[in-house]
């Protein structure tokens, strides 16, 4: 199975190589050298021949199922036998083709050919990632990871917005020094290399005089400094900053704040278009999220152009939810389709204590008709981003058929090493608190409850072989991890030692039930109330059952 899911795949049959797959590529110079400079092998004596090509027709760029233009549709025609694998690539823009060469390397990675046709497109417009977290912003080389592996997943947006990026926010007035700014521009120039669009969000509101010239000749110098670097996409954050008005010339001049941050935007805008009229801009509210039809949000909405787009997270700031029933009543208060900034997987702020780790769930599946698009703020932890993004990757482009459980696991194969998956999955298995309300510790559960009803039933000794099959995995898991200290088992070591941590009770826990050992089930009642105390989040209700059961009747 391929992933994202493709759209369509109309085959005969399906066909490995009996040899190793090897693409020989035909295709426009640049993308040759694009592809070869991000990672992709090919050989002119390859026995997959892909023959990719940009042909501007209605074929390749107009969906009839949704009567919707796009230049990112593309069309595989695969042909061959066992020997050679002929594939023609068309599309009507560069960027379809490398979704195409994207879905041609899962195949080969797979070895498993579809003779017939594929048609693909996405069905979100805007599909991408926010880093715009508190903490610890990314490393330049954690970010062209991440914009690499959205690439890799038909992704085509990230947004640069980290709250700790001192010239992004708090000293957003001054230009950025020229090694930072270097470094930028690099960033930029990658994005574009791998099809995916740069937006450098700035964001003023903390300080910001709204009616001060010379406040807006800063933000007009910062964004022409941007500018020179290649930047044609820009966002205005006003989120996070106070409600009322700080200075006492903008309360005389606009009396509200939704009167101040219309005319911000406005003006910028108009900026933005005399600089050159190909510029796109994205706002964040002050208000970014509720019903989508209180005053601020429905005045500012009605009042900005069309074209500006403007971020939204839902009913809440961390959305369990997202409909379309919602979308729809913000698209009539404020004549904008929501861009949705979806406060996952961070885990920033209150939140810090949680690893979200599961895959996107809760966002319905006709979402793209009645919105921009979603965009992911991410975690601070890089390597653990990995996991849910490549679920919502999935989702974005296909969520008709997106299938949470099996898009995760496909991620899991993706990141995690092949002899730790399974240890992994458990693992894993406690990691999914978080405003999506997953159900965490979903396997441990399945497993304590039928070896409850067990015992309630009678049958002792089935379930202390349910509970320690179960056990067996869970220590297998903690041994495992024990060694594992770099990547993203760095990033995960706080829920990493208490995982392990859960096992050792857990193991006293089979041994008290074999033995029925008052001595032991002291230990455990010390062992559980230490690890109750570590604020890291891990295990759901079933493991606190568990050992609430297996002390009941203790005098401790």
């Amino acid at each position: 199975m391929v992933f994202p899911a493709p759209q369509k795949i109309e085959a005969s049959k399906y066909i490995s190589c009996k040899e190793e797959p090897i693409i020989n590529l035909i295709a426009p110079k640049d993308i040759m050298e694009k592809r070869t400079a991000f990672g992709s092998a090919f050989s002119s004596s390859g026995n997959v021949v892909v023959t990719a090509e940009v042909i501007d027709s209605r074929e390749y760029s107009y969906v009839n199922e949704i009567a919707k233009y796009t230049k990112e549709k593309y069309i595989l025609n695969i042909t061959g036998d066992e020997s050679m694998i002929e594939i023609k690539a068309c599309s009507s823009s560069k960027r379809g083709l490398w979704y195409a060469l994207n879905t041609i390397e899962k195949l080969v990675e797979k070895n498993s050919f579809p003779i017939g046709q594929i048609v693909d497109y996405p069905l979100f417009q805007m599909r991408g990632l926010i880093e715009g977290f508190y903490g610890n912003p990314w490393s330049f080389s954690a970010r062209r990871e991440l914009i690499a592996l959205a690439s890799r997943n038909n992704m085509n947006t990230y947004f640069y917005a980290p709250k700790d990026d001192s010239y992004h926010r708090r000293r957003w007035r001054e230009l950025y020094p020229e090694e930072e700014l270097s470094q930028l521009a690099d960033l930029v120039k990658f994005t574009d290399d791998v099809c995916m669009d740069f937006h450098y969000c700035i964001a003023p509101g903390l300080s910001m005089c709204y009616s001060s010239e010379d406040d807006f000749e800063y933000l007009k110098k910062k964004t022409e400094q941007l500018y020179s670097i290649g930047i044609r996409k820009f966002g205005l954050l006003l989120d996070d900053i106070p409600e009322k008005l700080a200075h006492e010339d903008d309360a005389k001049l606009y009396g509200e704040t939704v009167n101040a941050h219309i005319d911000l935007i406005n003006r910028y805008y108009n900026y933005l278009l005399e600089l050159d009229g190909s510029i796109e801009l994205t706002i964040c509210p002050t208000q970014y999220h509720g019903k989508g039809n209180e005053y601020y949000i429905s005045k500012l909405g009605q009042a900005i152009p069309p074209m500006v787009n403007i971020f939204w997270t839902g009913l809440d700031i961390c959305s369990r939810e997202i409909t379309t029933y919602e979308a729809i009543r913000f698209i009539d208060n404020t004549k904008h389709m929501p861009l949705y900034w979806d406060n996952y997987p961070v885990n920033d702020a209150e939140m810090m204590n949680e690893m979200h780790i599961g895959p996107l769930i809760g966002r319905e599946k006709d979402l793209y008709k009645v919105s921009r698009g979603l965009i992911a703020n991410c975690m601070e932890y890089a390597q653990c981003t990995k996991i849910p993004l490549m679920t919502i990757a999935d989702y974005l482009w296909n969520p008709e058929k997106y299938d949470s459980d099996k898009s995760f696991m496909n991620a899991i194969e993706a990141n995690i090493e092949e002899e730790g998956r399974e240890h992994f999955v458990i693992f894993a298995d406690h990691l999914k608190t978080s405003c999506l309300k997953d159900n965490n510790s979903y396997i441990m559960e399945q497993s304590l409850s039928k070896a409850a009803a067990m015992l309630s039933g009678g049958d002792f000794l089935g379930a202390f072989a349910e509970v320690e099959a179960y056990g067996e995995k869970l220590f297998a898991a903690a041994e495992y991890l024990k060694n594992k200290n770099d990547g993203i088992y760095a990033e995960l070591k706080r829920w990493k030692d208490k995982f392990i941590f859960c096992a050792e009770i857990f193991e006293q826990a089979v041994e008290f039930m074999n033995s029925g050992d008052e001595e032991v089930g002291k230990k455990i009642a010390e062992m559980n109330k230490k690890y109750n105390s570590e604020a890291t989040v891990l295990t759901g209700f079933a493991f606190r059952a568990f050992i609430e059961l297996i002390l009941a009747g203790l005098d401790i």
